[in-house]
């Protein structure tokens, strides 16, 4: 099961829009699509493994889906289907906050994974500048398609990595089923690059246990969830997401996980939270305090003219 109806759900209560989100599980893109026709429908979020089936039904696409080639986003307007990805977004904006205050020369960076997720890390790779990408699947042959097409490399050997005097940036978008890890941490020790896990389930996969053992800042795939969410929330809408309350809301869903909840059953507790989600649901209790702050001075305001105006009257 995914958070997602906690992230869309949040935003479209505090947002006042008269929409709401809910779960369609389909191994076939035509009940999808069918679905989507509905008239009670005005778009969805799309999942593994429609992401790219799914581009055959769209009318329209944006830059991003174009170019990625896959979709996790569509919305309607009258009968006409319009295909968006959001998921570079929560590549890019995770790793370029995590990067900060980094000096980055010349941007290295490793994508494990080539299907629909990893090619919008490709691209949201490319919208950062990165100067060297290098691109490893199980299948070699597609991870050469997905370089030939963005301009990288296809790297046929991990243990080719060692010899990187640079790597910056790590995106894992490999099932976390597979256990995934690199046959050698050498470089995760040396460079110290950011790294991004795409699954969030299992929370801590084998491979983002290895970043973290190496001592790599990491973003977990909750985290990417949460950006790529709240960018859809934006489009749906059409207003800026209510960022923090999301947060809040979804940190406090996590704490159902392993409690019997059917949305979270197959997650882990999150005892320790992470970081980015912290810092955003902070930002709603130091608002609520800022509002409280202003309430309490307006009830002051109001009864010091009270007072006054008894004090005149009396005089009177």
């Amino acid at each position: 099961m995914s958070p997602s109806p906690t992230i869309h759900g949040t935003g479209f209560k505090v947002n006042l829009s008269p929409h709401v989100y809910d779960r369609f599980d389909s191994p076939s893109v035509e009940e999808v699509v069918a679905t989507l026709r509905k008239p009670s429908c005005g778009g969805g979020s799309v999942t593994i493994p429609h992401k790219e089936s799914i581009k055959a039904y769209m009318d329209e696409l944006t830059d991003a889906a174009s170019t990625i080639g896959a979709i996790n986003t569509v919305t309607k307007c009258g009968s006409r289907f319009k295909g968006d990805n959001t998921d570079w977004l929560g590549i890019k904006n995770q790793l370029e906050r995590r990067l900060r205050g980094r000096r980055v020369d010349d941007l290295t960076c490793l994508l494990c994974g080539a299907g629909g997720t990893a090619r919008a890390a490709a691209y949201a790779m490319k919208q950062m500048g990165a100067r060297r990408v290098l691109i490893f699947n199980r299948t070699a042959s597609r991870a050469e398609e997905l370089a030939l097409e963005f301009g990288f490399e296809a790297c046929v050997d991990l243990t080719s990595l060692q010899r990187l005097d640079k790597l910056h940036v790590v995106v894992n978008t490999l099932p976390g089923s597979t256990e995934f890890t690199l046959p050698d941490t050498s470089v995760l020790t040396r460079c110290k690059p950011v790294v991004l896990e795409a699954a969030y389930i299992p929370r801590r996969t084998a491979f983002l246990r290895q970043a973290l053992e190496a001592g790599c800042e990491v973003v977990e795939g909750i985290e990417m969830l949460f950006e790529q969410g709240c960018a859809q929330c934006e489009i749906w809408t059409q207003k800026p997401a209510p960022r923090s309350q999301i947060a809040q809301a979804l940190l406090e869903a996590l704490f159902k996980a392993g409690s019997g909840h059917p949305a979270y059953a197959k997650m882990e507790p999150y005892n320790e939270l992470p970081t980015s989600l912290v810092a955003e649901a902070a930002k709603a209790r130091s608002n609520a305090l800022i509002l409280m702050s202003i309430a309490s001075i307006a009830v002051l305001t109001t009864a010091v003219l009270f007072m006054r105006r008894k004090q005149v009257s009396k005089r009177c």
